[in-house]
């Protein structure tokens, strides 16, 4: 009986470490559940893009749009880059203006 009692003890830490290790959950926001249709963005339009975290199931770039709608692209369609490349040079030329 002391031993099964101290085995099932041994289990249950075991099992304790276990969910403590374990590396957190990326929370769904930060993920893309699908992709846009679109096959452009107005570039007016975009504030910023940022890509998914490695955890997340689908790689994807979000762009983030003025008034906060966010559109999950594939970094391999064309747009995706020249859209992504548009947006960092409005960016530093808004940022080097006085």
């Amino acid at each position: 009986m002391r031993t099964l009692s101290a085995l099932l003890m041994v289990l249950l830490l075991c099992s304790v470490q276990q969910v403590y290790s374990a590396p957190e959950h990326t929370h769904s926001n930060d993920c893309c559940t699908k992709l846009t249709k679109l096959r452009f963005l107005p570039l007016a339009r975009t504030e910023s893009y940022r890509w998914t975290s490695s955890d997340c199931p689908i790689k994807a770039v979000v762009f983030q749009m003025v008034g906060g709608k966010r559109f999950c692209a594939d970094p391999s369609w064309d747009w995706v880059d020249t859209h992504m490349k548009k947006v960092d040079q409005k960016k530093s030329s808004t940022a080097s203006k006085p």
